[in-house]
């Protein structure tokens, strides 16, 4: 029997309790703390609120315990809007230029063509997130489905516009307050603080919470179970919309069809379609990072469910909790593609959690040690893991496994750039530069590691512009010191420092113009202190300006 197997036995021997059975989930998967509302028939049935708030202060995760809702703040957002368009202020097939003027697209004329539909079902042609301060177009509009938290940026400066009120208000008046979801706001409130959910990562270590100040319509909304759970009976019970809107949010929208899932998922307004046996549904899936969450509804069947975890693995048991509540799992899952706490894959990232990488990866290697079991472990996964090593600052861990995961699949691009950045990173630049030209050699189409491998080799700067001179006299033991700012997208891989004499220093060929600058030591932002001008209403960038 496989040793993973052997791991899960007990958590397969389920009960017939839910609360024993979701509290069983999360033990195995390492989520701390969970918030589950069911609603069936129209009403909410059943509610579940489990575990700890935070693994660091053991306090119970109640009803009122406020979770970043993460993407599931896009459906909320999606329903405030379409009140507009039942009152006639907006009009879904008008462009959205129409409503607002968006400096941040207007250097493509395909802004024009972007209509407040597409926007809504992913269909804009913008990407997720802008690379960088330029927003640029991937695809001409209304063509395919390209999720993006871009549009509904756009979107909402709309909503602002039409309205006269910050979004933030906007979404109080014509949501929030209306639905009763009083411990809810797309902006983090003092009041919050007495009990929220603290992050946590794939081993369950707590990490610093973001706390929003700017509202924003694609991630920013803090919520409760119960809160986020009147909004679902709204949208089952189809009540605030009027019933020709709604049927137009439940259904696929033009050129919303994920590839390969022709018929199965496509995108509504402002919600995930999908077709099953079980009924028509729609959907969402919520991903910050280290807070996951997940919503589903039946609106034929007046049934759905939402939950939230303040765990990375939060969507590893969704196929578990829907099994558990409807004995269904649906494409979208599939699509989604998150590890599955029983993937082997889940178990070895534990396993590196609790003991040094060669002895974790063992069970994993071919009979003789020499490889990585290529049928148990994708070079994908390793690549992750080498960068979550680095992160971790584990870097002969790293290194070695980076170097395993290379032997054992020579020709993977991501084993090869996750060898030269744990190389780099771990401060071992004789090695970087080896590591550097072997992935150059292999992916033709990155850019970055060309100027990172020049900036190893310490040929000077070929740009054009005045040599400017950056220094950082401490942090003599720092393993990697980058150089980042708006001269390079804030990128912290293609601007290595070296220590030299007694200092980390850099020389770049700066243009006339003002730029905002930090220094990043072995992961860590860090303004540079020797220099009076910064910029404190942005994190206290320092400033260098060339004339």
């Amino acid at each position: 029997m496989k040793y993973w197997l052997i791991l899960l036995l007990p958590i397969l021997a389920f009960g017939q309790n839910k609360k024993d059975q979701l509290e069983k989930l999360m033990a195995a998967s390492k989520i701390p703390g969970l918030s589950l509302v069911y609603v069936k028939n129209g009403k909410i049935a059943e509610s579940y609120f489990l575990g700890k708030r935070s693994n660091d202060n053991n306090l119970p995760v109640d009803s009122s315990t406020v979770f970043s809702a993460a993407s599931l703040s896009k459906c909320v957002f999606a329903y405030g809007l379409l009140q507009l368009v039942d009152e006639g202020k907006l009009s879904l097939d008008s462009p959205l230029m129409k409503y607002v003027d968006y400096p941040d697209v207007k250097h493509d004329l395909r802004y024009k063509r972007v209509t407040v539909r597409e926007a809504l079902s992913h269909t804009s042609g913008l990407p997720n997130w802008r690379n960088g301060s330029v927003l640029n177009f991937q695809y001409d509009p209304g063509t395919r489905f390209r999720y993006s938290g871009e549009g509904f940026v756009w979107l909402s400066k709309a909503a602002d516009t039409l309205s006269g009120l910050s979004i933030e208000n906007f979404m109080q008046t014509r949501v929030l307050k209306p639905l009763a979801m009083n411990r809810s706001s797309y902006l983090w409130q003092d009041r919050f603080a007495n009990d929220f959910a603290q992050p946590h990562n794939d081993y369950g270590q707590t990490r610093s919470k973001y706390y929003p100040n700017d509202a924003n319509m694609a991630h920013s909304l803090q919520t409760t179970g119960p809160d986020y759970g009147r909004f679902l009976l709204a949208l089952l019970n189809k009540k605030g919309l009027s019933a020709k809107t709604f049927a137009e949010a439940y259904k696929a929208q033009p050129h919303s069809d994920f590839q390969d899932y022709a018929g199965k998922l496509a995108w509504g307004l402002g919600l995930g379609n999908g077709q099953s046996d079980y009924g028509s549904y729609f959907w969402q899936w919520g991903d910050n990072g280290t807070y996951k969450a997940f919503l589903i509804g039946f609106p034929d069947r007046k049934e759905g469910l939402v939950y939230f975890t303040n765990s990375s693995n939060g969507l590893s048991v969704a196929n578990e909790i829907l099994n558990l509540f409807f004995n269904w799992s649906g494409m979208a899952l599939k699509w989604l593609n998150y590890s599955k706490f029983q993937d082997p894959s889940f178990q070895l990232n534990q396993r590196f959690a609790q003991m040094p990488a060669k002895e974790a990866l063992q069970p994993f290697m071919t009979a003789d040690g020499s490889n990585i079991d290529t049928s148990k472990v994708s070079a994908d996964f390793c690549s992750d893991m080498v960068n979550d090593l680095i992160w971790q600052k584990r870097w002969e861990d790293a290194k070695w496994l980076a170097d395993a995961t290379v032997k054992s699949y020579p020709k993977s691009n991501s084993a090869l750039g996750a060898r030269a950045i744990a190389y780099l990173r771990s401060g071992d630049m004789k090695a970087a530069a080896e590591a550097c030209k072997a992935y150059a050699a292999a992916d033709t189409s990155d850019k970055d590691v060309r100027k990172v491998l020049d900036r190893i080799l310490d040929k000077p700067d070929t740009a054009e512009g005045k040599p400017q001179l950056f220094k950082l006299a401490d942090y003599a033991n720092a393993h990697n010191v980058q150089l980042v700012g708006e001269f390079n997208d804030w990128n912290d891989f293609t601007l290595p420092m070296r220590w030299i004499d007694g200092a980390w220093t850099i020389t770049l060929n700066l243009k006339p113009g003002k730029y905002e600058y930090k220094f990043v030591v072995d992961g860590m932002w860090l303004p540079d202190f020797s220099n009076k001008q910064m910029n404190a209403e942005r994190n206290f960038n320092s400033i260098v300006e060339i004339k």
